[in-house]
């Protein structure tokens, strides 16, 4: 068995700062977490309250704090520090082989969504309160694909009266390909389809993070690829 993760995301288009965080950990007892953050302060996106957020709880994580324990602890941290001023956006997915389980821990309504046996679904999942999220434990079953997507790819083509239809997207990617696609093949192609609805110049910071767990396909040897583009040219 082997745990596939991808994440694909691009910035708001003309903007330099980032509103959206992701980052990925192992686990001190095994597995991988994810963790995504879309920050606000004072109503404006603020790239250092969402470092500040996404780093804070992985840093939990790493030392054995449980994943909703973690994310409650930093979401009222940043309360008590910035008052009402912060608005901060917490998803995290965890492969946690200790209790054998997908662990997703929300405090947003951003949809979830899941492929399996040629279907794709949203996942029932609420998380409406900011600074209580919830947490949803899933059996780890061989197979079956989770995608976290952040707000700018779920509002994709609202202004236009063209809204993405993810679950639509979702099944596609699989029907379009002889072969199963890939985790990177799949966050591609939601995040490109998600551009797409923004005629190319996306409203808002777009993440698509993508876990699966599936039969193993290299024996004990563990990858990670980075794609890390640069903006600006460095002297």
């Amino acid at each position: 068995m082997e745990i596939q993760a991808a994440i694909s995301k691009i910035d708001r288009y003309s903007s330099t700062e980032q509103g959206n965080k992701v980052e990925i950990i192992e686990r001190p007892n095994g597995g991988i977490s994810i963790v995504m953050g879309e920050g606000k302060l004072a109503g404006s996106r603020s790239q250092d309250v969402t470092m500040k957020a996404v780093h804070a709880v992985l840093n939990m994580i790493a030392e054995g704090v449980q994943d909703g324990a973690s994310s409650r602890m930093v979401l009222r941290r940043i309360h008590d520090e910035h008052q009402q001023n912060a608005d901060v956006k917490i998803s995290v997915i965890s492969c946690d082989l200790l209790s054998k389980t997908i662990v997703i821990t929300k405090n947003n309504p951003t949809p979830v969504l899941t492929y399996f046996e040629g279907e794709s679904r949203f996942l029932p999942l609420g998380g409406s309160d900011p600074y209580d999220p919830v947490v949803f434990q899933f059996d780890l079953g061989i197979g079956r694909t989770y995608v976290l997507v952040s707000e700018g790819v779920e509002n994709a083509g609202a202004f236009s009266n063209d809204k993405i239809n993810l679950r639509t997207a979702l099944a596609s990617i699989y029907e379009d390909h002889n072969d199963e696609p890939s985790v990177q093949d799949v966050a591609d192609y939601l995040l490109k389809q998600a551009i797409g609805h923004d005629n190319g110049r996306p409203r808002d910071d777009m993440t698509v993070v993508v876990l699966k767990v599936s039969t193993a396909t290299v024996k004990d040897i563990r990858r990670e690829y980075v794609y890390f583009p640069i903006k600006k040219e460095i002297d």
